[in-house]
């Protein structure tokens, strides 16, 4: 190797050395080393937004929008995709410059027992620097370097120089050409860290649509509780309507005190009814602040809250897929599904490994170098010739001179060989990511099956709520028109008491059977968007997740 080759190779190292630092101030290297980015818990907040007339109003997108920036579920799921991300930077460490700085000293008095030694009494002062490099060149080679610098001082009459400094440079190249060519059993973890990153964070916006469309449920299993209270406060009005003409009939002496019993402990039933609605409903709404992080709040805790939406007005642009396409959409852009087929990657990338482990070892090293001395030339005659004649002054710099101008220089290559007989870490680690990839095309396809089934689910679902709404519009009208019917019936004397409350029941039953429809096709829309999914999209929800490093 030529010197100007040698200098030039030398050059490049200690550039790629002091590149990184040289790239950040050292303010901005220790605030970046001791107090790194990290994830800091976040208040409630988008609520006083809400806030009109002391009172919460929401609608369902402004309560999901709420829920995704609030939820404590949403947000324990999100950290899993940091701490995934996280451990890609766990995964550089083969790959981490290191550079170790050394300085020892130790000065020694010691009797001689020999006059080679050039003094009865030896006094030694020994110093010694160096530093060293070691850089693994992703798929590349591993490249090491290492400076030293040893200066040594004694009493002896035999040294030439005194103090001595020499001074050395050594660069070492080792290339793998058979097992970890291109270093896969290094790269594999980063890459592994890396997808794993991807799963998560479809993982997680998986697990975060499912939080959505449970928490749209409950949003209009809310809104069911809100107008069952209507329904409830409808029927209580006839039942007290009746009861007001019977109390006449009974105060004009055409009815017996019995006969007004009827009536009256149906009113009692129906007050009875209003009560349990409006509790039920309160717990609905407690369930709502829950979601919204209202509740870790003095000033809302109890505010009341407000929903606006009318369950019979249908999703707006909402219109739902052939069965064929639906599916087709759902396994193109379901999350599950994407976050299956790169387990199965890993499998592979596991399995490549292995392969790789079994392999013979061969290694090609480079090495190259040189050396320098400088320091004070001592006249010294000895029996086997003389150095200087005269005291030449000299130091560090006549060291480091010699060592860069190569006035010494060494260099060579090797090769290393090993072959593995046996292997089996390597045999068992080929069988086991063999094995996971099976298990894992098996995961793929059941959770192929699921999504299919649970888009026909979804897809039957909605018509069925669809059919029943319309069947529960006219079922309600009859009632209400056997109720208008039943009540001139009684006026005329020609059925009793029981005859028209029956009909009164029937009628809150259709109603409440209307409310059902609705809302339950609210939530089949709901479960249909998930199913295929547009729920993030519908809903205008972005999932913010974090780069890989």
């Amino acid at each position: 190797m030529s010197r100007p080759s040698m200098l030039f190779w030398l050059s490049a190292l200690f550039a790629c050395a002091t590149a990184g630092a040289a790239s950040l101030s050292l303010h901005d290297y220790v605030q970046k080393r001791f107090h790194p980015e990290t994830v800091r818990e976040r208040a409630v907040e988008g609520i006083d937004e809400r806030i009109h007339d002391n009172k919460l109003t929401l609608d369902l997108k402004s309560f999901l929008a709420l829920v995704l920036r609030n939820s404590t579920d949403v947000r324990l799921t999100q950290l899993d995709v940091y701490t995934a991300a996280a451990n890609i930077t766990g995964a550089k460490a083969p790959f981490d410059t290191q550079l170790v700085a050394n300085f020892n000293t130790e000065r020694s008095t010691q009797a001689q027992q020999s006059q080679t030694s050039g003094a009865a009494t030896l006094s030694a002062l020994s110093q010694n620097s160096s530093l060293s490099f070691n850089q693994v060149l992703g798929a590349g080679p591993i490249v090491s370097a290492g400076f030293t610098a040893v200066r040594q001082s004694s009493n002896s009459a035999f040294s030439f120089f005194n103090p001595s400094i020499a001074t050395g440079l050594n660069v070492a190249l080792t290339q793998p050409l058979l097992q970890n060519r291109g270093n896969p059993q290094l790269r594999a973890p980063l890459l592994i860290a890396r997808t794993q990153l991807r799963i998560v964070s479809e993982q997680s916006q998986a697990a975060i649509a499912n939080t959505i469309s449970n928490a749209a449920a409950q949003y209009w299993e809310a809104i069911r509780a809100r107008d069952a209270i209507r329904v409830a406060q409808q029927s209580l009005e006839l039942a007290q309507k009746s009861y007001d003409r019977d109390k006449q009939a009974l105060d004009l002496g055409a009815m017996s005190r019995l006969d007004i019993l009827q009536s009256e402990s149906q009113v009692a039933q129906r007050k009875l009814d209003v009560i349990q609605a409006e509790y039920a409903y309160r717990q609905a709404r407690d369930g709502l602040r829950r979601l919204i992080g209202a509740d870790l709040r003095r000033d809302t805790v109890n505010i009341e809250i407000e929903l606006e939406d009318d369950p019979k007005a249908l999703p707006a642009g909402f219109q739902p897929l052939p069965i064929d396409e639906a599916i087709g959409k759902a396994m193109r852009d379901r999350p599950e599904l994407s976050a299956a087929a790169r387990r199965i990657s890993i499998d592979e990338l596991n399995a490549k490994v292995a392969r790789n482990s079994l392999l013979p070892r061969l290694d090609l090293s480079l090495l190259a170098g040189g050396t320098g001395l400088g320091g004070n030339q001592i006249p010294v005659i000895l029996p086997l010739g003389q150095g200087t004649t005269t005291f030449v002054a000299g130091g560090l710099g006549d060291s480091l001179g010699q060592l860069f101008a190569f006035n010494s220089p060494y260099y060579g290559f090797g090769v290393t060989l090993g072959i593995p007989f046996q292997s089996s870490a390597a045999k068992a680690n080929l069988a086991a990511s063999l094995v996971n990839r099976v298990r894992d095309r098996y995961n793929q396809r059941q959770t192929e099956q699921a999504i299919i089934l649970d888009v026909k689910t979804a897809n039957s679902e909605l018509e069925l709520a669809r059919a029943s709404v319309d069947a529960s519009i006219v079922s309600r009208d009859l009632a209400s028109q056997n109720v208008d019917a039943e009540q001139q019936k009684y006026t005329l004397g020609s059925i009793t008491a029981f005859e028209l409350l029956t009909a009164q029941s029937q009628l809150a039953i259709a109603q409440s059977s209307v409310i059902n429809a609705h809302v339950n096709y609210q939530k089949a829309v709901v479960a249909y968007r998930r199913a295929t999914w547009t729920i993030l999209d519908d809903f205008g929800i972005v999932v913010d997740n974090p780069k890989a490093p």
